[in-house]
């Protein structure tokens, strides 16, 4: 068979190319440490190692999307821990200006500590992040939550968006909350209903702030509890729904004949409610029990810092302080309860972010060391074949300079 010498040419130099080939792959194998340098190199380890890196990605995204939640719910649980602090602060503060020893002077030193805790309230549903965001603004964080209007009323400025993050495939984590829903969503009286005394009474009494004894026979209205003397002269009762009308005494009943007697301090029953009036009442006063609504904790705060002020000259006008005093401890207590539960779901989230951080970061690990087996290089065996691949080079070369001098013209000479 005849080899032509552009045959012998083409020869060497493709297995020059071939052999300088392999050797530049391992050299940049060595340098980079890792086995695939391009798909072709193994397809299917290459299909793996992607799939290994977006899971890494997704991972530390998500880790990332905790790290930001716990940022600001860390000063959301500050925040919450702050304004707890100040209610039991006014709690005491209230209970001590419930003292009947205590004159206006003092109860007016009371309200003074109460308005400074009141202001400081306020700057702390007004928190922003490190990043200047308003934490209590819902989605408009660039607005200030609360501000207080001219005539003394706290308006709430922002949104009641909610902000979530991932913190895996299918678990998000609330990593806000809307002033609204925290400091203005309170439920007055025990949750239910509310009590308070008329203030037109000229009796001492002061009423409870009531039970639910039986929700199922509990009619939503507002009652009023009037007190008047009987024909006969007794001291009685009776009770009117604002809609359900003539409840006690039942109806067909008449009231000014057959109403109950009034006993200081025994439990008025009806419609699933439970009260009782405390102190001596004068015929004409009334007590009113409505259905209990929302109110600010800043409003709680300023009633009781009013009622603290109120004129106690005569012991009418003493026990109608006693009352509001008693009803600002009423509501603050439900403010407690309500800014409890916000901070124990707080709790909670900041729990459920650091169990997923941990499986997220274990994902991490995990994927990253099946990546190293699956991409990184053997250096051992890359040196090896590094080596070989030059012995294989130069030998080519030799070859080739040895072979290229092979002629038909050589043997005629």
């Amino acid at each position: 068979m005849r080899i032509s010498t552009s045959h012998i040419y083409n020869t060497g130099l493709n297995s020059m190319l071939d052999q300088q080939s392999k050797l530049n792959t391992t050299q940049l194998q060595l340098a980079s440490g890792k086995r695939i340098i391009k798909p072709s190199d193994d397809p299917i380890g290459a299909g793996i190692a992607l799939g290994l890196k977006q899971l890494i990605q997704t991972s530390e995204q998500y880790v990332s999307n905790g790290e930001t939640a716990q940022s600001k719910l860390e000063v959301v649980e500050s925040s919450f821990t702050s304004v707890i602090d100040i209610l039991n602060r006014a709690r005491d503060l209230l209970l001590q200006g419930s003292n009947g020893t205590l004159n206006s002077e003092d109860r007016n030193s009371i309200a003074l500590e109460l308005e400074s805790r009141l202001e400081e309230m306020l700057s702390l549903a007004n928190t922003q992040t490190s990043t200047g965001e308003f934490i209590f603004s819902g989605y408009a964080t660039n607005i200030v939550p609360y501000t207080k209007d001219i005539a003394g009323n706290y308006i709430y400025n922002g949104d009641q968006g909610k902000q979530f993050v991932d913190v895996n495939s299918s678990l998000e984590i609330q990593s806000n909350f809307s002033g609204s829903e925290i400091f203005s969503e309170i439920p007055t009286g025990n949750g239910t209903f509310q009590t308070l005394g008329s203030n037109t009474n000229t009796g001492l009494g002061i009423i409870s702030s009531g039970s639910l004894i039986d929700s199922a026979a509990y009619i939503t209205d507002t009652y009023t509890v009037s007190i008047f003397s009987s024909p006969s002269g007794v001291q009685s009762y009776r009770v009117d729904g604002a809609n359900t009308g003539q409840v006690i005494p039942a109806l067909p009943a008449v009231p000014a004949t057959d109403s109950p007697r009034y006993v200081d301090g025994a439990n008025i029953e009806f419609n699933g409610v439970q009260i009782h009036i405390d102190g001596r009442v004068e015929a004409g006063d009334t007590f009113t029990v409505e259905p209990s609504s929302s109110q600010d904790i800043f409003t709680t705060m300023q009633h009781s810092i009013d009622a603290l002020r109120a004129s106690d000259q005569s012991s009418t006008l003493q026990a109608q302080m006693n009352d509001r005093l008693n009803n600002g401890l009423i509501n603050l207590d439900q403010a407690l309860s309500h800014l409890n539960k916000g901070r124990s779901s707080v709790g909670t989230r900041l729990n459920v972010i650091e169990s997923e951080k941990a499986i997220n970061q274990n994902i991490v690990v995990q994927a990253q060391s099946s990546l190293s087996l699956v991409e990184d290089l053997d250096y051992a065996s890359a040196i090896t074949d590094l080596n070989k691949q030059s012995v294989a080079l130069q030998a080519a070369q030799q070859s080739f300079v040895q072979i290229q001098g092979l002629s038909l013209f050589q043997f005629i000479r």
